[in-house]
């Protein structure tokens, strides 16, 4: 029977982090948050333009069911949670989330809801506008139930 040998491989972070010098991290959050300043208002518009193109493929693909534009859909939705979580849109984050839900449920089934999927989509017009003085946490409510009947009828 052999023995067991341990390595202790070295903490090259550890080791790193230890060293006099560096940037101090208040100094690194600003410089980050000024880096992320300088890419906000393209990063929106680009957001707008994915829920504008989800909007015209919910219109092109009208009530019937299709994979192509589920998908697509999906993947647009999935970059609007990216961007608004950057940003601090959590509540359009957790709106683009619950699309996401809705088009995997309705993928499972092969079926699709264009009015469903369209509420998702105004609804995140609506949040998008940090001015609009919408109740989000009823906008959120509305949708997380659409979305939690859909799957119901899934399962």
């Amino acid at each position: 029977m052999s023995t067991a040998r341990f390595v202790n491989p070295p903490n090259v972070l550890g080791e790193a982090t230890a060293k006099p010098g560096g940037v101090r991290v208040a100094d690194a959050l600003t410089k980050a948050a000024a880096n992320l300043e300088t890419i906000r208002i393209p990063s929106l518009d680009a957001m707008d333009d994915y829920i504008g193109q989800m909007e015209a493929l919910c219109a092109e693909g009208g009530a019937q069911f299709s994979e192509d534009i589920a998908r697509k859909i999906y993947d647009l939705s999935n970059d609007v949670i990216g961007v608004a979580g950057v940003f601090g849109l959590d509540d359009l984050g957790a709106a683009a989330f619950s699309l996401c839900e809705l088009v995997d449920v309705f993928r499972s089934l092969g079926r699709w809801s264009q009015p469903a999927v369209m509420v998702h989509l105004s609804s995140f017009r609506l949040l998008r506008n940090t001015d609009s003085g919408a109740d989000h946490a009823s906008v959120l409510d509305g949708l997380h139930r659409l979305t939690n009947q859909a799957a119901a009828i899934a399962t």
